[in-house]
């Protein structure tokens, strides 16, 4: 059942958008971790700036019922329209499967949906880091669309790019995946994230297409860092969760303290080049491999 509505003090809202996703359309965004950004990863290219607690550790970050009071609150307000949803995504403020309670955060979600009559997929962006335990597997059961992170083809690469908790390592990442697509119905998704220092060098490239093939996930999204970098020390700016650039530069943050590190990108020609030898490669194992590319106008 849906929790008890919670009085609360001021704080962020646990439900943003609903923004625009070139992967999945239009969609509502569900933080299960809040204010401190908290991820096993602290990626070169976070949206969020430097993350403020780097862990594995999983835990109750962000109560249910603060949750579920939040979305509430913005569909009686009509910040949102269901009928108008694409799909609700858990992302948000860093890992959401670090997040002990998203399970049952997304059970209450679907029980509200469904309640309305409505049917909306729920989604979840993941960096698979937590796919060992199955406590996530299990709620993992929850979600009709899981876009997995895998940017990373060595250590050097993890170090490099996803920067991750010290016990992460690449074979343990697919190992992870690999227990979920034995154990999971969901539709899965390889969202992998190309940056010239890697991605201009054709043997990154076909590793890439090498854990593809083993993995036997036939979904991947080519992306690049199309959003610019916040500077950021002790502090991030939550009201960037979700927004591209542009959105992200119409949130009420101090003037005086907004500053953005752009980061390099692979061109066009780059990205299309990649997908082509992806499709060259990965087809020959997975006839129904498909790819949404980042440059694409959906």
């Amino acid at each position: 059942m849906i929790s008890t509505v919670l009085e609360t003090s001021s704080r962020p809202s646990y439900i943003y958008g609903p923004v625009i996703s070139w992967r999945t359309g239009t969609s509502l965004g569900i933080d299960p971790i809040g204010e401190i950004s908290t991820c096993s990863f602290n990626c070169s290219y976070c949206q969020l700036g430097k993350i403020q607690n780097i862990t594995r550790e999983r835990k109750v970050y962000v109560e249910t019922s603060y949750i579920i009071e939040d979305l509430l609150k913005a569909y009686r307000q009509n910040s949102f329209h269901l009928n108008n949803l694409d799909v609700i995504t858990f992302a948000g403020s860093g890992e959401p499967t670090l997040a002990l309670n998203f399970g049952e955060v997304a059970k209450q979600i679907k029980e509200f949906t469904e309640s309305e009559k409505a049917k909306v997929p729920l989604s979840i962006l993941t960096n698979a880091t937590s796919l060992d335990d199955e406590t996530v597997i299990k709620d993992l059961e929850n979600f009709d669309l899981i876009s997995l992170k895998l940017d990373a083809v060595d250590e050097l690469s993890l170090k490099s790019i996803n920067q991750a908790e010290e016990s992460i390592s690449v074979e343990k990442i697919i190992a992870g995946i690999k227990n979920l697509k034995d154990k999971s119905n969901a539709e899965l998704q390889l969202q992998i994230m190309f940056l010239p220092k890697f991605a201009n060098d054709n043997k990154y490239i076909d590793t890439i297409a090498d854990k593809i093939i083993e993995l036997g996930i036939s979904k991947i999204q080519i992306n690049t860092p199309n959003r610019a970098k916040p500077k950021s020390g002790k502090n991030y700016w939550i009201e960037t969760r979700g927004n591209h650039y542009a959105e992200a530069e119409k949130t009420h943050i101090d003037e005086s303290s907004r500053e953005y590190i752009e980061l390099p990108v692979i061109s066009q020609e780059r990205a299309f080049y990649i997908e082509d030898r992806l499709q060259e490669k990965v087809t020959k194992f997975l006839k129904d491999f498909s790819v949404i590319n980042v440059y694409k106008k959906q």
